[in-house]
């Protein structure tokens, strides 16, 4: 497993690129989301003790495919109720396995917080977003099932690399 735990920091733009200058060697991927131009996200993948302050900090329980950090990236949360680790596994499993993963889907991570095991988040990176919606709309996508915390579905969160900040002059 080459991703052993991922880190991650939500803020403003400025702050986040400050804080990925001061990394520079941990190579910190900084992720603007597709909704919302003033969204961002700083990815850590770097196996190392974090350096954000945000507690988002998970363990790698799946990794499928070969690491891959770009294309249309999927952050979907779930919330699995005691009776669904099996099935979950399962799926995981055939993915794995190679069989059974969704065209266009590059990269994915399985992670958990250590001390809520049934809280998950996967992220997903797909070649387009078309890949993506396909595949999240298809009868054939199973972890749709799989809740956030009180609702019937996942939360589920768009990004793209944040294209680098062009100088004022």
């Amino acid at each position: 497993m080459n991703v052993e735990k991922i880190s991650l920091a939500l803020g403003p733009e400025d702050v986040l690129r400050a804080k990925q200058h001061k990394y520079s060697d941990r190579d910190l991927k900084l992720l603007k989301s597709v909704t919302d131009e003033d969204k961002f996200m700083l990815l850590d993948k770097s196996n190392k003790k974090t350096v954000f302050g945000s507690g988002l900090n998970y363990v790698t329980q799946h990794e499928i495919g070969k690491e891959n950090w770009e294309g249309y990236f999927e952050f979907r949360y779930f919330t699995l109720k005691t009776d669904q680790n099996k099935l979950l596994e399962s799926l995981m499993q055939k993915w794995e396995n190679g069989y059974e993963v969704p065209v266009g889907l590059r990269y994915s991570l399985v992670l958990h917080v250590p001390r809520k095991n049934l809280q998950y988040l996967m992220i997903n990176v797909w070649d387009s977003d078309i890949d993506f919606f396909d595949w999240n709309t298809s009868a054939k996508n199973e972890l749709n099932q799989f809740g956030y915390n009180e609702n019937s579905e996942p939360y589920i969160s768009h990004f793209v690399i944040a294209p680098e900040k062009k100088e004022k002059q």
